[in-house]
């Protein structure tokens, strides 16, 4: 079943070492200049009749504020995910929780869920990752290496395989460098592969990679 599925992930080394999650913070903008205000004319003395001063000449308008864009590190609507090397945006209505070192989920109350996961780089091509990925797995069946496709400018791995009752997973893996990272689908039974598909290309497209 996916709960069982999302408990056990790719295991890619037999011990990851320890990770931290990074907290992003989000720089408040600053306070607008209050709009400048125009004094009201005092009368003028019986004394200072003759002055001769010249009137003063009409301010120039100021330019209408165009409204703040965002800041880069707002996120779009839904719900962040972000651990080392790794960070994305599941769709709105999950459920965050942590599940271990270097792992985060984002649960539906269909039994569907996004994970993304990260541990050390041990190094090797993407095809070697992918069969690691997948001979170290622990699903129901041993998960299918598929073609690798590409997000973000990136090339993934892609795992996909049954998860017991219809249910079934679909995993992406990278390497940034200094992290192997993935992340991971979980797809209850009676989801249409468009729906399926929809929600894979929209957290993928999210996906923001560091280290």
């Amino acid at each position: 079943m996916l709960s069982r599925a999302r408990t056990v992930l790719l295991s890619l080394t037999a011990a990851a070492v320890a990770l931290t999650g990074v907290a992003c913070s989000d720089s408040g903008a600053g306070d607008d200049p209050d709009p400048s205000s125009t004094a009201a004319a005092s009368p003028t003395d019986a004394g200072s009749a003759g002055s001769t001063s010249a009137p003063a000449e009409p301010s120039e308008p100021s330019e209408p504020s165009e409204p703040s864009e965002p800041s880069e590190s707002e996120a779009p609507d839904g719900t962040e995910l972000r651990i080392e090397g790794i960070s994305l945006v599941a769709p709105p209505g999950a459920k965050p929780q942590e599940l271990g070192e270097g792992l985060i989920s984002a649960d539906y109350a269909d039994g569907s869920f996004v994970n993304a996961g990260s541990i050390p780089d041990y190094g090797g091509s993407l095809r070697e990752l992918a069969q690691t990925a997948a001979e170290t797995s622990r699903f129901p069946t041993r998960p299918t290496v598929l073609a690798p496709v590409e997000y973000v400018g990136q090339r993934w791995w892609h795992l996909a395989g049954p998860a017991g009752l219809g249910d079934r997973v679909e995993s992406f893996g990278t390497s940034t460098g200094e992290y192997v990272v993935y992340v991971e689908f979980g797809i209850p039974q009676g989801t249409s592969r468009a729906d399926a598909q929809e929600r894979i290309e929209s957290v993928m497209g999210s996906v923001e990679l560091s280290g």
